[in-house]
């Protein structure tokens, strides 16, 4: 055998080693990782979109409430008048709300007014079903809340229903109230800030008989530049389809330029290709995939720091370090979000509820001393009556900055409770230090000097308190910090009933087995 031959046959044999090995690890390795990747960030994308739609309906869902809880509508369903809806719908700022729909039914499931918001303000309509078909009256008067998507004239949007109820919450129902609230170009800009993905909503086509799944992250298993998915009313039924774009990031190929350049050359030099790929792709792509080898294995994003002078690989490892901020950015908002209540700027409900655990068990294991205030402010119902609920928040807002600039130590948690609650836990406090502590909070919120004319004990905005002391604490305390909740807010209640704008302290006496 000629030795040239024995170079080609050699060089033939190197090329197919190289260009197969090179191929197989595109195929087999790089191109599973880079589609893992791009399926994990699009499932990301999917629960932020799930969770941006979740905070919306949580907020119209929470004004449903609000509303749903007035002894002014649950009269007005009882006997409808005119003087109401001149009052509380025809208004300037009724119209400015994120309201774009109301109807009322009585507890008889009649139907006592219905209206749809125009660019001249609220027109009166004579039913439900004039504006939209997807509400299942019968399924809203079987339970006490119900939310959901549907579709109000030719648009997409979502509702909350609740059952009315008088204030105190003493007496029959009667009837239920439901807000309507289109989904806005606010909310698909939102959207496409967050992820970089385009969504849009549109009528099922009855001639196509195709399956689609529901939007469930953990669900999505296949990389698409297009995804479909059904969006279904409160009845289960699919209303539309909702299509997710991706025009700006395109998928990972089984197959790239760069393969296929570098086959090529492997063919025409395959030594000098084989030293150039080792030094300058293989070596910095392992390094690449190690690094992600690594970060998946131990649950720690970080960039990753490497400069190949090949422009491809930078410009991967630039936009994949890109990505990891942004999704290292995302979960901190997204956990910041979770924890903080987005009017008040306080830790919220559920935060409370784990750090309370944390502190209940801290003061049984150390033997601290503990103490549970409950707040509410006096006649805030009133307050937001008055003077309108743009004024109600701002009020939440100035006293909630207040409070927490009385409850500044490390250990003391104050979170909002709900509505116009709130609750702070300290910790090593005695009785006479809460004394001086809750006379000086209730002075605070008195120096606001925010003014309520229609309270009944000040023409200042107040507060009342109700507060819990544990002074020794001990394993006798398992099992028993929601007694504690309920004697701070029973003292709350006789508070109030003591005339308000006061607090109320007692030692903790759990209630007997």
């Amino acid at each position: 055998m000629k030795l040239r031959t024995l170079i080609m046959l050699a060089a033939l044999t190197y090329v197919m080693v190289i260009g197969g090995g090179l191929l197989f690890y595109r195929l087999f390795i790089a191109y599973p990782e880079l589609e893992r990747i791009t399926l994990a960030a699009h499932q990301d994308d999917f629960q932020i979109i799930q969770s941006t739609y979740e905070n919306d309906l949580a907020a119209i869902s929470y004004l449903n409430l609000d509303w749903a809880k007035w002894d002014d509508i649950y009269e007005f369903a009882k006997e409808p008048n005119k003087e109401f809806i001149d009052s509380n719908i025809y208004t300037e700022s009724f119209k400015e709300g994120k309201i774009d729909a109301i109807s009322i039914f009585n507890e008889d499931k009649k139907h006592v007014f219905s209206a749809i918001k125009t660019k001249d303000g609220f027109t009166e309509i004579p039913s439900l079903l004039a504006l939209t078909s997807d509400i299942d009256i019968d399924l809203i008067f079987k339970h006490e809340k119900q939310f959901g998507l549907l579709r109000l004239n030719g648009k997409f949007a979502y509702f909350s229903s609740r059952s009315i109820q008088d204030s105190k919450e003493l007496l029959p129902t009667s009837g239920r109230l439901i807000f309507i609230s289109l989904f806005g170009e606010e909310f698909k800009n939102r959207i496409k800030r967050l992820t970089g993905s385009n969504i849009k909503a549109f009528p099922i086509d009855t001639s196509n008989h195709r399956i689609l799944p529901t939007l469930d992250p953990e669900k999505i298993t296949t990389v698409k530049q297009h995804y479909k998915f059904y969006l279904k009313n409160h009845n289960k039924k699919p209303i539309a389809i909702l299509k997710i774009d991706y025009p700006n990031n395109p998928l990972p190929e089984a197959i790239d330029n760069i393969t296929i350049f570098s086959i090529s050359i492997l063919i025409m030099l395959p030594i000098i290709i084989t030293v150039l790929v080792y030094f300058l792709f293989l070596r910095p792509l392992t390094f690449i995939f190690n690094k992600i080898g690594e970060m998946k294995h131990t649950g720690k994003l970080s960039d990753i720091k490497i400069h190949t002078h090949i422009y491809e690989i930078d410009e991967f490892t630039k936009s994949f370090n890109g990505f990891i901020i942004q999704i290292q950015h995302y979960q901190f908002k997204l956990k910041s979000e979770s924890i903080t209540d987005s009017l008040t700027k306080l830790n919220n409900r559920r935060y409370f509820d784990k750090r309370y655990d944390e502190i209940w068990r801290t003061c049984i294991r150390q033997k601290d001393s503990l103490a549970i205030i409950l707040m509410d402010i006096d006649y805030f119902k009133k307050y937001n009556d008055n003077y309108g609920h743009q004024k109600g928040d701002e009020a939440l807002q100035l006293v909630s900055k207040q409070l927490s600039n009385q409850a500044r130590r490390g250990n003391e948690l104050l979170a909002r409770y709900g509505g116009e609650e709130f609750i702070l836990v300290i910790e090593n406090i005695n009785h006479e230090q809460l004394t001086d502590f809750l006379d000086n909070l209730l002075n605070s919120i008195r120096d606001l000097n925010i003014e309520h004319c229609k309270s009944e004990v000040s023409d200042n905005l107040t507060i009342s308190c109700g507060a819990c002391i544990i002074t020794s604490p001990g394993s006798w305390m398992n099992q028993k910090k929601e007694a504690a909740l309920k004697q701070a807010d029973d003292n709350l209640y006789q508070s109030k009933a003591n005339g308000r704008d006061r607090f109320l302290i007692t030692a903790f006496k759990p209630p007997k087995p």
